[in-house]
């Protein structure tokens, strides 16, 4: 799109910056899963949500907090203060192109706390609405019961079924099939619905302790991942309409 382009269209269309990360997943996924996860929901959702709203998305952030995972090789990590930076300056710019309907779509865990922050701060400082959610937390209801995501492992998990079966739908030819399924050491326990919701415990070396990935995901299948992509992108696509009736 040309400046000219943005100028008009920015005032009354939602726009959507996933936020995603570059880190190792496993020794049968490429380090950009994230990546391509974020660009694929955000697409596919605002178009479905154009249908009825004006939407556009950002090219993603593909860098994002993961420290956590500097014990493998392949992360490229960003400190939570220099995402939160980034986030800060980039929701700005956004700002300043016009825009007054932002969201920051995540599609990694270490991200969470601060995509939710970014679009706080962002409200308290321009008279814009913000919202900040993960993909998975959007589509929670959806791919437990129609999706049976827990039938594959943990959700969402890293690297374990879930996200497998979802690399397997939209890029099959990424996945490296013949390393599954994968040894598991120790399961991780894990509350994945919303990290606001209860406690937050975090144990040192614990990414050590299971290998980098979360659960066995010998279970994973396209046709599995197809359907959850599928829920997921109408939930998206459902909560950028909502959001964007907000004001």
């Amino acid at each position: 799109m040309t400046r000219t382009e943005i100028g008009h269209w920015a005032p009354e269309t939602t726009v959507v910056l996933p936020v995603a990360a570059i880190e190792q997943h496993g020794p049968h996924l490429p380090v950009h899963v994230d990546s391509i996860i974020a660009e694929n929901i955000s697409i596919a959702a605002a178009s479905q949500a154009n249908q009825e709203i004006p939407i556009l998305v950002c090219p993603a952030i593909v860098y994002g907090a993961s420290h956590h995972h500097l014990i493998y090789p392949g992360a490229l990590s960003l400190s939570t203060e220099t995402l939160l930076r980034v986030l800060n300056d980039l929701t700005d710019s956004l700002v300043s192109s016009g825009f007054r309907r932002i969201y920051l779509l995540n599609s990694h865990g270490g991200n969470e706390e601060c995509v939710r922050l970014a679009a706080r701060e962002l409200a308290l400082r321009h008279p814009v609405i913000a919202g900040a959610a993960s993909y998975w937390t959007i589509a929670w209801e959806a791919i437990l019961r129609e999706g049976r995501a827990a039938s594959l492992g943990i959700v969402p998990g890293h690297a374990g079924g879930f996200e497998t079966s979802l690399m397997m739908a939209l890029h099959p030819e990424l996945v490296q099939t013949d390393q599954l399924p994968l040894p598991l050491q120790r399961s991780i326990p894990t509350v994945p619905k919303d990290p606001a919701a209860g406690p937050l415990v975090q144990r040192h070396g614990s990414w050590a302790a299971i290998d980098g990935y979360s659960d066995n995901a010998g279970q994973a299948n396209a046709e599995h991942g197809k359907l959850l992509i599928d829920l997921i992108n109408r939930a998206v696509a459902a909560e950028f309409v909502r959001f964007h009736q907000l004001l």
